[in-house]
């Protein structure tokens, strides 16, 4: 009966009576068991006395190892898929807290009492994990040990138990690459959420530019709409001011100018001056066609010139050129283009009374 192989666990030794007189209770981690020759034993906590000596002297002391030692052991315990195993390193803190049972009893050693518990204890444990689990595993059969005290057989306690858990070498690859495995999904997986959620992102900024560009392309086809629309009005507006214009004669189209650009005064002026010198020259020809082929007399040129004198003067009337801006006074031209028509009228009535006289 050792522990660790070198000291006893229970140690026998035979006592004289004269020695109980200078008997002490041990104090070095050892407990005195004392037997007598029925073999009654007796826990020695103190020295017996004189009458105990006397009538009953115990024969022999059995000296029991009570202090706490730690021992460190191993198990392969079983997974939940059954097919795979845990390695399980296990720290023990174990002591014989009942010397007279232990006595009684005689353990062989303490790791042969409390080594069958672990094992049943930590195989009906582990079996509730797979063998990817084993560091919840660990943490959960650490917690069902923790501050537990556990009274075994032989007066032993287990008083405290460390459990560190670890899948076996080959397994261990195998979870290693399962891991990884599942990480690189994990890696893909997040990748394609990204990218999804990138398009998702380029589709809705597509669709806003989209909707912009067409809700642009609206108003600027609205826009367009407007100002062809309102360019057609202005044209419109322009052609009947030009046919009113157009039907109230030239001067109107004159007059509409003076309007527009008042400073055109003079040139207007000019132009209607060059057009009535126009009619002018036209008449005098005709006029002088008329008196050459003898197809008029005096009478005629007289009704003739009249009449082109009235019409003239209507066309210069102030009526006639509507309303329009004031047009500062001009100097008398010393000599018209109508009065000289009528001299030279004048003129072609004398010649032609000499020539009736004659």
């Amino acid at each position: 009966m050792t522990i660790d192989g070198a000291r006893p666990l229970i140690r026998y030794a035979a006592v004289e009576r004269a020695a109980w007189r200078t008997f002490r209770p041990p104090t070095d981690g050892h407990a005195a068991v004392s037997v007598d020759r029925a073999g009654e034993l007796l826990l020695m906590t103190r020295r017996p006395s004189a009458g105990e000596v006397f009538f009953r002297p115990p024969v022999g002391v059995h000296w029991v190892d009570v202090a706490v030692h730690h021992e460190p052991c191993k198990f392969d315990l079983p997974a939940a898929e059954g097919v795979f195993t845990f390695t399980a390193e296990v720290d023990t803190a174990w002591q014989v807290t009942d010397p007279v049972k232990a006595v009684k009893d005689h353990p062989a050693s303490g790791e042969q009492v409390y080594r069958p518990f672990l094992e049943r204890e930590l195989r009906r444990l582990s079996r509730e994990y797979k063998v990817e689990g084993f560091a919840v595993a660990e943490r959960d059969i650490n917690e069902h040990f923790a501050g537990r005290v556990f009274e075994l057989g032989c007066g032993i306690t287990l008083l405290s138990c460390s459990v560190k858990l670890a899948p076996e070498s080959s397994t261990h690859a195998y979870i290693q690459e399962a891991t990884f495995d599942h990480r690189k999904a994990q890696r893909r997986a997040a990748e394609h959420d990204a990218r999804l959620h990138t398009a998702q992102l380029q589709l809705s900024e597509n669709e806003s530019q989209h909707g912009l560009r067409l809700q642009t392309s609206h108003q600027d086809y609205e826009l367009v709409k407007l100002a062809q629309r309102r360019d057609l009005e202005l044209e419109q507006q322009r052609m009947s001011f030009y046919a009113e214009a157009l039907q109230g004669g030239e001067l109107s189209v004159l007059a509409y100018r003076l309007a527009s650009n008042r400073d055109d005064v003079n040139e207007v002026i000019a132009l209607m001056m060059r057009q009535k010198q126009i009619d002018f020259d036209a008449a005098h020809g005709m006029l002088n066609a008329l008196l050459d082929q003898s197809l008029v007399n005096k009478r005629d040129v007289q009704d003739i010139m009249a009449r082109a004198t009235a019409v003239i003067a209507d066309h210069l009337s102030p009526a006639a050129l509507g309303p329009g801006p004031e047009v500062p006074p001009k100097p008398e031209l010393a000599a018209s283009p109508m009065s000289a028509l009528v001299q030279e009228a004048e003129v072609l009535d004398r010649s032609d009374d000499d020539d009736d006289d004659v």
